[in-house]
């Protein structure tokens, strides 16, 4: 497992429905990058810099393909043996695929990258709450890298699993270099752009490993497929906060749900964001 985090706290924002479906089958839910283009198109992408420098290394290729297809057309005339219209657009047919097939496979492979995400910060986020309350109802699973490593850890899986913070960067500068585009080893997950730093996030991922060159040339290979990976949840759930929204029997149902799940109801608590004002002024009495 590649891991950046140790005691930091996180937190993953949910509906009641995915707490329950968490709890149950006792398995995080990693999305491949391709399910968010809806709020952010440019999931899976990478700055301009760090394209420019991946087709730098397959242009080359591109030209030597256009100078054989060439010198082969200009052997041709000068023999018996002429390229037919037929011969000559299936030649011209495979040029153009290749040259296209270079963006179908970096999307491709780029967005098969399954992703679990969290919020870091050291308090809970108003903006978060909104982001992802269903008509004000939510909760907050917290947790902590350490926590998250280790429920992932302590089961068997086939996947490896990196875990590191995303760097949000202006994908359109021209003064980024490529290896401002890598974090720790990685870059299409752990990357998005300035307009999404408020989310603050950390990410889970997994990466498509192909058993051998065949298999990755096959673009059917990258079809975007959601991993539920197996987890410990008690050692991953720290504390269940519910939304400062809703009112009664929310929190009642959260903390049930707990319960029925083997987890402690005294680790479910209701969010204090829209409470405590009158505290602050308290030790002022004259």
């Amino acid at each position: 497992m590649s891991y950046q985090l140790t005691g930091e706290k996180l937190w993953r924002y949910m509906s009641l429905d995915k707490l329950i479906d968490l709890l149950s089958t006792e398995r995080l839910f990693f999305a491949p990058l391709s399910f968010f283009v809806k709020t952010d198109p440019f999931e899976g992408y990478l700055p301009a810099v760090a394209i420019e420098a991946d087709a730098a290394i397959y242009r080359p290729l591109i030209r030597d393909a256009e100078s054989s297809l060439a010198a082969l057309e200009d052997y041709c005339k000068h023999t018996t043996q002429d390229l037919t219209a037929d011969e000559r657009n299936m030649l011209h047919s495979k040029l153009n695929r290749l040259k296209t097939d270079w963006k179908s496979f970096f999307k491709a492979i780029m967005r098969s990258i399954t992703v679990n995400c969290w919020h870091l910060n050291k308090v809970e986020s108003e903006a978060m709450w909104r982001l992802y309350s269903d008509a004000g109802k939510a909760v907050a699973v917290e947790t902590n890298g350490d926590a998250l490593r280790v429920s992932i850890q302590s089961r068997e899986s086939e996947h490896r699993v990196h875990i590191h913070p995303v760097r949000y960067l202006d994908f359109f500068n021209k003064d980024l270099k490529p290896a401002d585009c890598v974090v720790e080893g990685h870059r299409a997950p752990l990357l998005k752009r300035l307009s999404y730093q408020h989310e603050n996030e950390v990410r889970a991922f997994i990466g498509r490993v192909p058993k051998n060159p065949q298999e990755s040339a096959i673009i059917g290979y990258w079809q975007p497929t959601p991993i539920k990976l197996p987890v410990d949840v008690r050692a991953l759930v720290k504390r269940v906060h519910v939304s400062p929204y809703p009112s009664e029997p929310f929190e009642s149902s959260v903390k049930k749900v707990c319960e029925l799940y083997g987890l402690d109801a005294n680790i479910v608590e209701r969010s204090r964001l829209l409470v405590g004002d009158e505290e602050l002024l308290k030790p002022f009495t004259f």
